[in-house]
């Protein structure tokens, strides 16, 4: 640890007396090697810190994520630019074989000859009463809230979709033909509107539930971002949807409409919310690149800046302009693609305004 100067081993040993998990890997020469693994992420998975020094990287690491990881992570190590994600939730296997869920954060420093990674693994089934890196209480909250009001309004919704198509067949076998007509386009504009404020309230349900990983339609899912967005959007700007059919990615489809929403959320900020000019523009495209499935969000709005540009995907940051408001912002869709074995990137748009790109990777075959 002599390498890493000598105020971390302090810290390190001060983050275990609070049971927080703690691994640093070095990687030199295309080579990862744990060199320190504290008590107290030894204990969470049921190791001594000799037993899981011993081990393989990612032994500890569910199967079905390790790839995702392994990739991930050799990604990170072999461009030192590259950004790291906040957070991401990973899932490890304790030695008894149950399954447990944690938050990874992580900073990297150059040490002789290469890269060192400090992970930082907080374990969520122990710390939900805390505030997450990534604010996922809030995010749970909203999520119930979201749930509670589209079950509370899907109800008489019913209801009144059942009375309608009951109320037009009345129409047609009492009504005379000739007030007839008139009603019945009354009652069709109605069932329209009716109807959609039911695909929008399915929709709602869909992004603030969470489910298992499954095949996820990508293309369905960000169209459905889109129904909930469009209020924020359609005053500020015309937008352009390119979505073609994909691969399937998997995921969930909480998680991923949530990233998207993040991402459209900070295109639309933009613009002044006071005005929509006619010139003003957000494309959405959904399309696969270079083997992999791809979300992009691009705009015309105002030109990004430096500070802008460096800690968009922060947590807690706020812009007077772009993402203000917006809340957690990118920092979500990031850490919701790493998880997944992708990336998010955030540049700027040749002529003014923002890009920001989306990148995961196709479920695997079955």
């Amino acid at each position: 640890m002599s390498e890493l100067g000598p105020i971390l081993p302090a810290l390190l040993d001060a983050l275990d007396a609070s049971g927080v998990g703690v691994m640093v890997v070095a990687f030199r020469g295309g080579v990862a090697e744990k060199t320190y693994v504290n008590e107290s992420l030894a204990r969470s998975v049921g190791y001594t810190t000799a037993d899981l020094r011993a081990k393989t990287l990612w032994h500890v690491v569910a199967p079905d994520q390790q790839a995702t990881i392994a990739n991930t992570f050799a990604r990170l190590a072999a461009d030192p630019t590259a950004p790291l994600p906040t957070a991401v939730e990973v899932t490890f296997i304790h030695r008894d074989g149950h399954r447990l869920v944690a938050e990874v954060g992580g900073a990297r420093m150059h040490i002789p000859d290469g890269l060192a990674f400090v992970f930082i693994v907080r374990d969520m089934s122990l710390h939900r009463q805390q505030l997450s890196l990534l604010e996922a209480d809030r995010l749970a909250l909203v999520g119930a809230l979201a749930s509670g009001f589209a079950h509370e309004t899907n109800n008489p919704l019913t209801s009144v979709l059942l009375n309608l198509r009951s109320l037009r067949k009345l129409t047609v076998a009492n009504m005379a033909d000739m007030a007839q007509s008139s009603a019945l386009r009354c009652l069709d504009d109605i069932t329209t509107g009716a109807e959609r404020i039911a695909s929008n309230v399915r929709a709602l349900q869909t992004l603030a539930t969470r489910s298992a990983t499954q095949s996820i339609d990508l293309a369905s899912v960000v169209s459905s971002a889109l129904r909930l967005a469009a209020p924020t959007l359609e005053p500020r700007a015309h937008v352009i949807r390119q979505i073609f059919p994909v691969a399937p990615v998997a995921g969930e489809e909480a998680r991923i409409g949530q990233a998207v929403l993040a991402m459209l959320l900070f295109s639309s900020s933009g613009f002044d919310s006071e005005m929509a000019a006619a010139t003003n523009r957000i494309i959405v495209a959904v399309e696969e690149r270079a083997g992999s499935v791809v979300v992009e969000v691009s705009d015309n709005g105002r030109d990004l800046t430096a500070e802008e540009t460096q800690h968009a995907f922060d947590p807690f940051f706020r812009s007077s302009v772009r993402g203000a408001g917006v809340g957690v912002g990118l920092g979500v869709a990031r850490s919701v693609a790493v998880t997944l074995g992708g990336e998010v990137a955030l540049s700027r748009r040749g002529g003014g305004g923002a890009v920001i790109t989306m990148r995961l990777p196709p479920a695997p075959q079955s």
